[in-house]
């Protein structure tokens, strides 16, 4: 072999070499830390994923612990949310929510509780926001009760006496018996929720429709309410009722004397005597604590037939009012003979018995009588301020404006503004009208007592022009036909009141 030949093969052993130590550098630089960063990565991942932050119910996601436990709603074991996967959900729920509007915020442990700002709980939990589609887009509702065929907790037809009826109601998510009967719930159609709720009609309407309709809308919240009553009184004279109270004074002095008597019969009669006598003064409108007192002092009530410094005012409400009449409301009394003075002073009792003609019921208001110049059998103007006042004493009621309800005399309807020109009609419960300031001047309100939840939109204007959309479109035209019904249909007996969660 020439010389030529092997230094031609050395030079291309040194390239073949360089050039294996190029590749190999190149993986040093640049694969290798890749490599290596990767792992990093997903070592920092796996510890991030493996941090826990909370606990929570699969369940009830708005209960939240940082220890293992019990859920206190469901009493399921609570589950771990890790770091990662609550990027993630915050991540997706920005993405989901960051276009929806935010009707209110709702506490996490007691949903039951709203509130229209941000705040948190005892706990220092943040409310929860509810936006303006989640509501729909969640529902998800089971129920216990007969609503048709066989009832699902005791297996009664329709027709018979179903032990579970009281039991008909919505609960929201996912619960394995009735919280009332303990018996099985199941999964409620759309139609049977609509039901349950009241829902008697649906209706889309066009933007430019609306637009044209003027539809105003107002949210449901809780207000202070109050009435004032008028009614035209008289300042007492009434001799009966002073005769009546002599004679139970005296019966009731008696009776004492006689209580160490050893004759059964006498002290029998004398125990009749005392309890008719008291029977008298509650037809005349005294009431328990005022005839106690009478014991107590032992003087009857001169004011009755003379003037004093405190006098008696009698006055009547019709009996739809009688729920505004309270003893301890506040009146305010004017007599035509004094124009430019006022008498103030408080129910003190309500007789118990409606005028059967009239269909009045009578109140008694005790005043002070500044100068003596109210005097017996002199006409005068009350009127009785009274704040509302819930079956569980609240001072607040969930309310809508008066203009938002159309009441047919057999049922009571509103129009729901569901977003994107869905409309929903709903038969509510209300308590009586009474009346709000806003902004300083009164306005006139429906205490809601069924039907509705904070927060829910209701039509203010143009709700008649909704209802006639809903009657033409022939949406409603078989079970319901309008809030101002079609005849027969408001004859039809309706599904029993139950409960509703």
């Amino acid at each position: 072999m020439c010389s030529f030949e092997v230094s031609k093969m050395k030079n291309k052993k040194i390239i073949i070499i360089t050039g294996i130590l190029i590749i190999i550098t190149a993986f040093i630089i640049f694969v290798i830390p890749k490599i290596s960063g990767k792992g990093n990565n997903e070592q920092q991942r796996t510890k991030d994923d493996e941090q826990i932050l909370y606990y929570t119910c699969g369940m009830h996601p708005e209960v939240k612990s940082d220890k293992p436990g019990m859920c206190p709603i469901c009493n399921m074991a609570l589950i771990p949310v890790y770091k990662e996967e609550t990027k993630r959900q915050m991540k997706d729920s920005g993405k989901k929510d960051s276009k929806k509007k935010i009707l209110f915020y709702r506490n996490p442990m007691d949903p039951s509780i709203t509130s229209e700002v941000p705040m948190k709980d005892s706990m220092g939990m943040d409310y929860l926001p509810v936006y303006e589609q989640s509501q729909q887009e969640e529902e998800a509702y089971y129920g216990c009760g007969m609503l048709d065929g066989t009832c699902p907790s005791c297996g009664m037809e329709a027709g018979e006496e179903c032990v579970c009826a009281e039991h008909i109601f919505t609960i929201q998510g996912v619960k394995e018996n009735c919280p009332i009967c303990g018996g099985p719930l199941r999964k409620l159609s759309k139609e049977e929720v609509d039901k349950i709720k009241g829902v008697v009609s649906r209706v889309k309407i066009d933007k430019e429709q609306l637009e044209l309709a003027g539809v105003r809308v107002q949210p449901v919240i809780k207000r202070k309410l109050f009435k004032e009553i008028r009614a035209v009184g008289k300042v007492a004279y009434d001799p009966d009722l002073v005769i009546a109270q002599e004679e139970y004074l005296s019966a009731f002095k008696s009776h004492k004397k006689m209580e160490g008597s050893l004759i059964e019969e006498t002290k029998e009669r004398m125990q009749g005597l005392l309890e008719s006598s008291e029977r008298k003064l509650k037809l005349l409108g005294m009431n328990e604590a005022q005839i106690r007192k009478l014991e107590q002092e032992g003087n009857i009530q001169s004011s009755l037939i003379l003037p004093e410094e405190k006098m008696w005012i009698y006055a009547d409400v019709y009996e739809y009012e009688l729920s505004w009449v309270r003893t301890g409301a506040e009146v305010l009394v004017t007599a035509g003979g004094y124009p430019e003075g006022e008498f103030k002073g408080t129910v003190v009792s309500v007789n118990p018995v409606v005028d059967p003609k009239k269909r009045t019921i009578r109140f008694r208001a005790q005043v002070d009588n500044i100068g003596l110049k109210l005097k017996p059998e002199m006409y005068v103007d009350v009127l009785i301020r009274s704040a509302y006042q819930g079956t569980n004493g609240e001072e607040e009621a969930l309310v809508i404006p008066k203009e938002a309800l159309l009441d047919t005399g057999k049922r009571k309807v509103v129009w729901i503004d569901e977003g994107g020109g869905n409309y929903e009609g709903r038969v509510i419960n209300v308590g009586l009208e009474a009346t709000s300031l806003v902004d300083g001047q009164p306005r006139t309100f429906y205490p809601v007592l069924k039907g509705l939840a904070y927060g829910e939109q209701v039509v203010t204007k143009a709700n008649f022009l909704i209802d006639s959309q809903s009657q033409i479109s022939g949406i409603a035209a078989s079970s319901y036909g309008g809030a101002l019904g079609v005849q027969g249909q408001e004859d039809k007996p309706s599904m029993p009141a139950g409960h509703q969660h």
